[in-house]
C-alpha cells in the first residue's frame, strides 16, 4: 500500500511542478507587454519635450512625424515601435483652430504589438503650449 501512496503522492508533485514551469514562459510574455508600454511612454515624453523646448513660435503645425518606424535596423528595439506626432491650433473652447489663437495642442502616438494578444496597441500623450 505504500507503494501506491508514494506513486500518487509523485504524479501530485509532477502535475504541480508542470504547472509551475508552464507559468514561466506567460510571465515573461506578461513581462515583455509591460516592458514594452513603459518604453512607448518614454518615446513619446521624449518627442513631447524635444518639441516644447523649441518654443511656441518654432513648433511646426500639422503632421510633424507621420507614423513611421522609429528605425530601420530590425536588431535595433526601436524598429518595433512607430510614432506619429502632430500639432494643433486650439481655440478658448479647446477645439481645433483653422488660425493662430495663441495655444498649440500637441499629439504625440507611439504604436507597440502587444505581447499576448499581437495586436497594435497605442500610447498617446498631449500637452498645450501657450504663446507667452
Amino acid at each position: 500500500m505504500s507503494l501506491i501512496e508514494t506513486m500518487v503522492a509523485l504524479l501530485i508533485l509532477m502535475v504541480a511542478f508542470i504547472s509551475l514551469i508552464q507559468s514561466f514562459p506567460f510571465s515573461q510574455t506578461i513581462v515583455k507587454t509591460a516592458e514594452n508600454s513603459t518604453k512607448a511612454s518614454y518615446l513619446a515624453q521624449d518627442k513631447l519635450e524635444q518639441l516644447l523646448a523649441l518654443g511656441y513660435d518654432n513648433i511646426p503645425v500639422g503632421t510633424v512625424e507621420a507614423k513611421q518606424r522609429l528605425s530601420a535596423d530590425s536588431a535595433d528595439y526601436l524598429y518595433f515601435f512607430q510614432r506619429q506626432t502632430t500639432v494643433s491650433y486650439l481655440d478658448g473652447d479647446w477645439q481645433a483652430s483653422a488660425s493662430d489663437t495663441g495655444m498649440k495642442k500637441i499629439s504625440i502616438t507611439v504604436y507597440y504589438t502587444n505581447s499576448i494578444s499581437k495586436t497594435e496597441k497605442s500610447y498617446t500623450i498631449s500637452a498645450l503650449s501657450s504663446q507667452r
